[in-house]
């Protein structure tokens, strides 16, 4: 006599909630939410415990202009279609999960890709430094956009922006009706990040400075020097190479090669840096670099490279880091981060 194999659908709420409790990679909570209409009633953010997730490739592809992609690294594949009208045509810098969208006409917009949440900001003409003398298009002006926290976990948050072939560097708090600019003198920003209250920006190979946009008047700290010498580390973008350097982010420490990552891996990209630990994650490797390159001061003037792979520190060998990626010109592969979905 066989067994009557009972109904999945009719599992108790509490056995459900409890699952997906259990569960720790985002991915998997996808899964679980797909697999009926009860299941997917329990699978809401405040059932999902799980923390430091690993980051998702957003492909766009130019036939599909209000399709994007989201492929996850630890499954080998695309795991979700999102259809965004609010992004086609538009340059898009990921931060903490949302995406900044930038149009031609110079809208930009903050867009979260899964809700389609969408938040308007100031026109880049708002911009004190704002002229299109060297800028064909406007989608090319911004650089780099840092939130300081996701806007659905506080009201007081800031979005930092590097424009202008990332010679300067303003803000914008809820409310404003304009950016503020950041009185800085040198020219060339690589990086901005937001840590322990205040914003970071790397500039050249040499300084990192910090600013309080809540504080009396933005400031600027210089933090690490260091003489570089001759440019004995060139980077090809045809055949990417790495170097990782560290410094304290107090006193007046200095650049210091950092030769390992031990069980970290990073994720770098247009506008995105994620470390995460290896280990806790199966299928990626550790003491590597997985990298979309889409060189952006090439490209904006009519050029087309695209590099994205993974680069191990130990050997500077490389692989591929996803086979079947599409292309967009305007919105090339970038790093999403999946902790807020």
């Amino acid at each position: 006599m066989k067994k009557k194999m009972g109904n999945w659908a009719e599992l108790p709420e509490d056995l459900l909630v409890l699952t997906a409790n259990k569960i720790t990679l985002f991915e998997d909570f996808l899964s679980f939410s797909g697999v009926c209409r009860s299941w997917r009633s329990v699978a809401i953010n405040d059932n999902f415990k799980g923390s430091e997730q690993i980051p998702w490739l957003m492909l766009s592809d130019k036939d599909k202009p209000d399709e994007r992609q989201f492929v996850s690294l630890r499954k080998g594949g695309v795991i979700r279609t999102v259809n965004l009208p609010d992004a086609r045509g538009k340059r898009c810098l990921e931060t903490l999960g949302w995406l900044v969208t930038v149009a031609e006409d110079g809208e930009i917009n903050l867009l979260h890709p899964f809700t389609r949440v969408q938040i308007n900001l100031p026109h880049v003409t708002t911009f004190k430094h704002y002229q299109m003398r060297t800028f064909d298009k406007n989608t090319s002006f911004i650089s780099k956009a840092v939130l300081s926290s996701r806007p659905e976990e506080s009201e007081d948050y800031a979005l930092v922006v590097a424009y202008g072939d990332s010679g300067y560097v303003c803000f914008w708090r809820p409310g404003d009706m304009s950016w503020t600019d950041v009185r800085i003198s040198l020219l060339y920003f690589r990086d901005i990040i937001f840590h322990g209250g205040l914003f970071y920006g790397v500039v050249g190979r040499a300084f990192v400075f910090a600013f309080d946009v809540w504080g009396p008047d933005p400031t600027r700290t210089w933090i690490a020097t260091v003489y570089n010498g001759t440019n004995r580390s060139r980077v090809d973008y045809r055949t990417p190479r790495f170097q990782v350097f560290g410094a304290a982010l107090r006193g007046k420490g200095e650049w210091a090669e950092i030769t390992s990552l031990a069980d970290n891996a990073l994720f770098l990209g247009d506008n995105a840096s994620f470390s995460v630990d290896a280990s806790r994650f199966p299928g990626i490797k550790a003491n590597c670099i997985y990298y979309t390159d889409e060189y952006w001061e090439f490209r904006k003037r009519g050029g087309g490279l695209r590099h994205t792979g993974i680069y191990c520190l130990e050997d500077g060998s490389k692989s591929p880091c996803y086979e079947e990626e599409s292309f967009n010109p305007i919105c090339p592969p970038l790093w999403v981060n999946s902790s807020s979905f």
